[in-house]
């Protein structure tokens, strides 16, 4: 609901500016903007597409930027559980296009999230301890036979009739 109206905003904003020629102020805005975005519980699809439409009212403004500063702007706004990709990004000879950065950020976290669960123990680590059922029958005086408490005893060395 939340990037609903940001984005209405936004197509106000750039349809206004688009007809008047941009202004200084709009420009330094939309590079604040750009460094304030963070993707906090935000899925990438989301988060990646505030920023590019963030991107493309800097086309319309006439002040593009390069690739490279795109990925600059988005890196940092990402959670934690992305940082080891983006290091890995990051040394790439060539900067990443939009679709190529969903893409893998996109992937990385559809592993993280299906991952997690599976990895995460669902039953106790440590067994209960069992006895067998003779050694607690053995414990306890019963036996097997006659069940009453008192070891039964046949054969030799038998004590009463």
């Amino acid at each position: 609901m939340f990037f609903i109206s940001w984005l209405i905003a936004r197509l106000l904003l750039v349809f206004e500016y688009a007809l008047a020629s941009p202004s200084n102020s709009w420009i330094m805005q939309l590079h604040g903007s750009l460094q304030d975005l963070r993707q906090d519980d935000d899925t990438v699809t989301l988060y990646l597409q505030c920023a590019k439409g963030l991107f493309d009212e800097l086309v319309v403004a006439g002040r593009p930027i390069s690739l490279t500063d795109f990925n600059l702007y988005v890196f940092p706004g990402l959670r934690g559980e992305f940082h080891d990709l983006v290091t890995s990004l990051s040394t790439k000879d060539d900067p990443l296009s939009y679709s190529e950065l969903q893409s893998h950020l996109s992937t990385h976290e559809f592993i993280h999230r299906n991952s997690l669960p599976s990895i995460l123990p669902t039953a106790p680590l440590l067994p209960t301890p069992m006895q067998p059922p003779l050694v607690y029958a053995a414990q306890r005086g019963f036996s097997r036979s006659n069940g009453t408490g008192f070891m039964a005893h046949r054969g030799r060395g038998r004590l009463g009739g």
